[in-house]
């Protein structure tokens, strides 16, 4: 009984004191009403309570100064707030407007939010336009025309409030149209360089088409066959092959620097290119990688004297270079050094390869004389047999020192008409092959056919180079070769026999 009894005192007693809660709001309702003081939501007391910022959470205080609020001001009474008011439109008429930045009018104050009294909103606001910090520009406070147009319309912003949306839209517009048009001048003037850059190479490929041969033969458009294969690139052969003819000039070596060098003689650069053909074969590498290392070995001694000791170490750095740019998966450096037996180092090489490429500008765009021989093979229906003695007589001529200036197309042209004529086919040379091979004639090709059959009558001098061609993978190329030219010389044949020659399609 006397725990029930209890229960039913505490829930007198709180009745009771809830009752005298509602009542107490209500009378606070009516005074409110009265009265007309929305500070008595927040404050009940205005002389014993004093809310201030730095004195409860001084954290605070930093995040009111990110929204353009002092942390140090105190909400006091509604007095000294008005008081304040009056002093800040005093000032607002007298003095000139202030810069306003949009972080002030839209953000909202953090520690009353929402909730705040309206005169306490616009009093905030006001007082936090007036204590804007001015930040300094980078360039040593120098005020430029822009900065004074965007004070006349901020400005403008003040005087005007209700149309604050409008011109900080047109403010804003104002100010991004300045740097376009900086980047538009930048465009205007690169695409006037463009357009000068194209009219120039137009003028120049005007004045090269105008000293090209004249076509006086018949031809057959093989390309129309390839065009539903995308390996081939049937749209655009046209016009890489004249691309790689103009380069074939651009990457060409001198052919007197053998004289030019003070301790060089041809008789060591046959030697070091013999060596050469050795390390391309135990590596395994493409041949397109062979050709690309002797031209650069020649463009590199065409233009810097190069001591007998250092021969090896630009051999061996000429190849490093060319696997780089032609192969998939290159050899290491380790591989090189290991077989010049030790002779340089692994920082020697790659010294070597940094020189040889400062010295030659970087420029490996070397047309491969692969290139136009398997170009000429098309006119040739592909054939493996005189494709396979085409690059036998092809690699003669960067093995012989006597075709150092001579074209790549030049030689490849020239190996694919005396490879057809040991195959003994009938014509030797007819109108597509003039075509397909650049428009090369036999009439054109005498001095580079009369070397290499120069070449295979004499004596063997690269035996690497003799035991490659040699094997079964090859055909037995080089025995097949000189074996046909000694026969064909002790008969007394003539190369340029006419009746082996047409300018028409074969039928």
């Amino acid at each position: 009984m006397s725990s029930i009894n209890n229960e039913n005192e505490y829930r007198l007693t709180r009745s009771k004191s809830l009752a005298s809660q509602r009542q107490q709001l209500e009378q606070k309702k009516l005074k409110l009403h009265h009265n007309h003081k929305p500070e008595s939501d927040t404050v009940k007391n205005s002389e014993d309570v004093i809310v201030s910022t730095n004195s409860t959470r001084p954290h605070l205080a930093d995040v009111s100064n990110q929204f353009g609020v002092s942390g140090s001001k105190s909400i006091t009474n509604s007095k000294d707030s008005k008081d304040s008011d009056k002093k800040l439109d005093q000032q607002e008429t007298l003095a000139p407007p202030v810069q306003v930045t949009s972080s002030t009018t839209t953000k909202r104050r953090p520690l009353a939010g929402d909730l705040a009294p309206l005169t306490q909103q616009t009093s905030s606001s006001s007082n936090s336009n007036n204590k804007v910090s001015k930040i300094p520009s980078k360039s040593n406070n120098k005020r430029s025309s822009t900065d004074f147009d965007k004070e006349n319309d901020d400005s403008k912003i003040m005087l005007q409030p209700s149309q604050t949306t409008a011109s900080n839209i047109s403010a804003s517009k104002k100010n991004n149209l300045l740097v376009p048009n900086r980047k538009r001048q930048a465009t205007e003037s690169s695409s006037n360089l463009v357009e000068k850059l194209h009219t120039t190479n137009e003028l120049n490929n005007s004045n090269k088409f105008k000293k090209s041969k004249r076509i006086d033969y018949e031809w057959q458009d093989l390309d129309e066959e390839d065009f539903d294969d995308p390996l081939m690139v049937s749209e655009y052969v046209n016009d890489i092959f004249p691309y790689l003819n103009e380069l074939e000039y651009k990457t060409l070596p001198d052919a007197d620097y053998l004289y030019k060098q003070t301790q060089l003689k041809p008789r060591m650069r046959s030697i070091l290119v013999d060596w050469l053909v050795e390390m391309h074969q135990r590596f395994r590498l493409l041949p397109e990688t062979l050709f690309l290392a002797i031209n650069i070995m020649d463009r590199f001694m065409s233009l810097e004297v190069v001591q007998i000791d250092k021969l090896q170490l630009l051999a061996t750095g000429s190849l490093f270079i060319a696997a780089k740019y032609e192969e998939v998966f290159s050899p290491s450096v380790k591989n090189y050094a290991y077989f010049t037996d030790g002779s340089y180092t692994e920082d020697e090489i790659l010294q070597a390869e940094k020189y040889i490429l400062t010295i030659l500008d970087f420029e490996l765009n070397y047309p491969n004389p692969m290139n136009f021989l398997r170009r000429i093979s098309k006119a040739d229906d592909y054939d493996v047999q005189s494709r396979t003695l085409g690059k036998y007589l092809l690699e003669i001529t960067i093995m012989d020192y006597k075709f150092i200036g001579m074209l790549p197309s030049l030689c490849s042209a020239s190996a694919m008409y005396i490879a057809r004529l040991i195959l003994g086919k009938d014509p030797v040379w007819n109108g597509n092959l003039i075509h397909y091979s650049g428009g090369y004639k036999v009439s054109d090709m005498k001095e580079c056919i009369n070397l290499i059959m120069e070449y295979l009558i004499a004596p063997v001098e690269h035996d690497e180079f003799f035991k490659k061609y040699a094997t079964r993978k090859f055909m037995k190329a080089s025995i097949v070769c000189r074996g046909w030219a000694r026969k064909f010389i002790s008969e007394e044949r003539d190369l340029f026999d006419p009746n082996l020659i047409t300018d028409r399609i074969p039928k």
